[in-house]
């Protein structure tokens, strides 16, 4: 009996002194998380200098005090890209944690459930004589998404705005509450009144009413004491730009454009400048619910959008390209990222891509075993806590694969640290390297420099997209030996000219066509 007596001392002694950490693990609520997705803005289009020693990393124009103490309090990603030069593929591989040459949801193009990842090549109209045929993108979601992580975990979820990824739309990939299957067009700044496109409008671009939405979903899982992610994927700063006429007047009497000379892109600047301090006091609506409701200290906000974009930005001409684009230009973006247990006011210069962002909000959310196969991102998490950086992830490779034509030509780079490797499909047999720590703008081609190396990663890059499937152009026989192949070696070749979705609402530029249909090849 004493031995019986001892053991269930023993017993009530360890079960005591171990009930204090189980409670207290029970008791650590689970993370929120409030994803912000911007539409085409440049990775120098807020006033926050992406990195600190370069002016021409931010607009000083631009107002926008809430994005700007978003960086104040958590950490902000110098050399952050998106997967993709353009909206569809870089938001699918949100979603998905796969790069474009895996999901193939590559370009835009091919939407809907009728692209099923069965590979077609394009050779009707413009497609028919030129130097490639390019494969049709799969403009499709087709595989788990964020959604799907966050609901099998016990979280409500919601995505209001922009999904652009078919599908079925958002409520067939794991969200509770959305807007349903929107695009482009359901973003359109059309007046009720008159069905006019205009420039002005009390609900720019929908921001408004997104946050509404988006509030009203926060307030109640907020009431329901229930864990939540929120994608709030905005229409600005897309085609075509619109503010409140309140905003739009302060900018007309700045004085800082009058350097523009065309009056026509006067007006344009001075539009989408409106424009973006009005999309700030969208956000700053939503951030201000998260401090009322008590939430901010438990919730990540993540700020950036899916592709690069061109701006005027005074003298400053940082960055080669524009949207489309696997320049610069096209895929570095502005990243900001605010939440428990991120250090304020801190940076990170280590390369993250948009595919990172599921593995890195589900180990945030400690869901990482939930994550399905063939996930290509890792999760930055350790770097959002301050950890320092080792020289693996200094020196991970980054995968960027674009095989159509659209703008820009078909192309592929993987960039290691701050060496980027381009590969134009229309020139095989040459070779385009970059320093990005002294050039990044990508005007000298130091291929030459170091054969070996350059050799080295051309075989990199080729392997890995070939590994999972890639799909690529291939020889036209019946291109026309006279038409017009890009040149990357000219800095003042734009490719098929200006973005064919041009933000002022004019018609593309002279030369842009839109692409044939799909005819399947033998």
């Amino acid at each position: 009996m004493n031995k019986l007596r001892h053991f269930k001392f023993l017993f009530l002694f360890v079960s005591a002194l171990c009930a204090p950490t189980h409670a207290a693990e029970r008791s650590a609520p689970a993370p929120n998380f409030v994803f912000i997705l911007v539409d085409d803005m440049p990775w120098f289009g807020t006033p926050v200098r992406m990195s600190p020693d370069l002016p021409e990393s931010a607009m000083a124009f631009r107002h926008m005090p809430n994005v700007e103490k978003l960086a104040a309090q958590g950490m902000t990603f110098r050399n952050a890209y998106a997967a993709a030069g353009m909206c569809g593929p870089s938001r699918c591989s949100i979603q998905t944690g796969m790069m474009t040459a895996r999901h193939l949801y590559s370009g835009n193009g091919g939407f809907g459930e009728k692209t099923n990842g069965t590979v077609q090549y394009m050779s009707r109209g413009q497609d028919a004589t030129r130097p490639l045929l390019q494969p049709e993108p799969q403009g499709n979601l087709r595989f788990p998404s964020i959604g799907d992580l966050f609901k099998s975990a016990g979280y409500a979820t919601a995505h209001f705005g922009k999904w652009h990824l078919y599908g079925g739309g958002p409520a067939k990939h794991g969200y509770d509450e959305s807007d349903g299957d929107t695009d482009n067009t359901s973003g359109r700044p059309i007046d009720a009144a008159t069905g006019q496109m205009t420039d002005t409008s009390d609900d720019p671009k929908q921001m408004f009413s997104l946050t509404r939405r988006s509030i009203d979903f926060v307030e109640r899982q907020a009431k329901a004491g229930r864990p939540f992610y929120l994608q709030v994927s905005h229409y600005a700063t897309h085609a075509r730009w619109q503010a409140t006429k309140k905003t739009l007047e302060k900018y007309e009497n700045d004085p800082v454009f009058s350097k523009i000379e065309n009056r026509r892109d006067r007006t344009h600047t001075m539009l989408g400048a409106a424009m973006v301090e009005d999309l700030d006091t969208a956000i700053g609506q939503l951030l201000q619910k998260l401090d009322a409701l008590g939430l901010a200290q438990n919730t990540y906000v993540v700020f950036t959008t899916d592709n690069g974009y061109r701006n005027w930005n005074q003298s400053f001409e940082p960055l080669r390209g524009a949207k489309w684009w696997l320049w610069e230009c096209g895929i570095r973006v502005p990243l900001i990222v605010r939440g428990p247990a991120v250090p304020a006011a801190s940076r990170s210069t280590v390369n993250v891509v948009g595919y990172d962002f599921l593995p890195t909000f589900a180990d945030l959310a400690g869901a990482t075993a939930r994550l399905g196969p063939n996930i290509d991102g890792v999760s930055f998490k350790r770097l959002l806590f301050g950890g320092s950086p080792t020289e693996a992830e200094i020196n991970r490779p980054l995968y960027f694969h674009y095989p159509h034509y659209r703008v820009a030509p078909p192309a592929s780079a993987l960039i290691v640290g701050d060496t980027k490797l381009m590969h134009w499909y229309e020139w095989p047999d040459q070779r385009f390297v970059y320093d990005l720590a002294g050039d990044l703008g990508e005007k000298n081609n130091i291929a030459t420099s170091d054969p070996t190396r350059t050799a080295q990663l051309e075989r990199q890059l080729m392997d890995v997209l070939k590994s999972v499937s890639a799909y690529f152009p291939k020889p036209n026989p019946n291109a026309d030996p006279k038409a017009k192949r890009y040149d990357p070696a000219n800095l003042a070749d734009q490719g098929e000219g200006g973005d064919p979705e041009a933000t002022d609402g004019a018609a593309p530029s002279a030369g842009v066509k839109k692409n044939g249909k799909a005819k399947k090849q033998k």
